[in-house]
């Protein structure tokens, strides 16, 4: 199976933030887009049916649980990067971009991030912060990582007129 790192052309990193998650019993993507789901990413219940117990965010963060969504050591699964995009909305900027540059998630966390920019008029405050943080990154190849719209809901055209674009977020 290829991994996303190999997806993007990268060299994949190991990560002592995965280790850290083995100890507490999260190894793999369907377990950490289960503990989404009971964080809030109720979009993508149903995806994966693993039991999974919520070791409390003291123990993983939700900036954490992202970073460990987008590692490039991990196998390449779209639902892993579906459900950091609507997670990252939980997240605290600063501690969020810490632990993307230090486990190297920081190029497809812009990729989010830029998406988002473009599609989420109510969070553009949030998405220029961490799009700020994150700095310079290199794009990634068209194609490569799901389109903008597998992060949006998108409502009907119904009497009051054409439908809505909204982004799918977990709001604290």
């Amino acid at each position: 199976m290829e991994s996303l790192a190999q997806r993007l052309g990268d060299t994949a990193h190991r990560s002592p933030l995965l280790r850290k998650a083995c100890r507490h019993g999260l190894s793999s993507v369907p377990e950490f887009v289960q503990l989404a789901v009971l964080r809030g990413c109720r979009h993508y219940a149903g995806i994966f049916t693993v039991p999974v117990a919520d070791p409390g965010c003291r123990v993983i963060s939700n900036e954490e649980l992202v970073t460990l969504l987008l590692l490039g050591e991990q196998t390449f699964d779209p639902f892993a990067v579906r459900c950091a995009a609507q997670l990252v909305t939980a997240c605290e900027i600063p501690r969020l971009a810490t632990l993307a540059a230090r486990e190297r998630v920081q190029r497809v966390l812009a990729y989010i991030a830029d998406a988002a920019a473009l599609h989420d008029p109510d969070g553009a405050t949030f998405w220029a912060q961490l799009r700020a943080a994150l700095g310079a990154q290199r794009p990634v190849p068209a194609g490569q990582l799901p389109h903008w719209t597998r992060f949006v809901s998108f409502t009907g055209v119904t009497r009051q007129g054409p439908g809505r674009v909204t982004w799918l977020g977990v709001r604290p």
